[in-house]
């Protein structure tokens, strides 16, 4: 298990999984986050990395990306609130522009996306219970460990814990 903390210093060349918190701190201009986020992605825009996202990230990005939205253009107060309004009114997603430009971009930036295959769900479950993770970083772990990749660019110290895993952090 290798930690280090500037995903600046990510090899060129390397191929790396993205997750989820790096795009929000990326779309929402994180006063301190945003920048390193920002010079990460740059990266793989330029093909110095290989950035990839496995389709749980993507889920996960689209459902924070519309809960952010709702709440910065004013639908709603808090992200609990967000979704209440969401319930209450589902029409209100239609309004929205944030998620769909960054979706529709990301392929676009040099991203490769991962879809769900066949045994990613027995994967899960088991790097859930023998790793001690949440579900969805299980995910990431068993795409992680599927396509043979090392690499993860995070800001959650729950990847540390992975010892083929190399977590680099904003």
């Amino acid at each position: 298990m290798i930690n280090l903390t500037k995903a600046s210093r990510l090899p060129a060349g390397s191929r790396a999984i993205f997750d989820t918190n790096i795009f929000v701190y990326f779309a929402t201009a994180h006063l301190i986050l945003g920048p390193p986020c920002q010079e990460i992605i740059h990266r793989v825009e330029e093909g110095e990395i290989e950035g990839v996202i496995p389709a749980v990230v993507m889920n996960e990005l689209l459902h924070n990306l519309i809960l952010v939205e709702l709440v910065g253009k004013k639908f709603a107060e808090t992200r609990n609130g967000a979704i209440s309004r969401v319930k209450n009114d589902p029409t209100v997603i239609q309004q929205l522009t944030i998620a769909w430009d960054i979706f529709k971009c990301l392929p676009e930036m040099g991203f490769s996306i991962l879809e769900d295959e066949r045994g990613i769900t027995d994967r899960t479950y088991f790097f859930s219970k023998e790793l001690s993770l949440m579900a969805k970083d299980a995910a990431i772990v068993s795409y992680a460990h599927n396509y043979e990749i090392s690499h993860i660019v995070t800001n959650d110290r729950d990847f540390e814990r992975i010892p083929w895993l190399t977590s680099w952090r904003p």
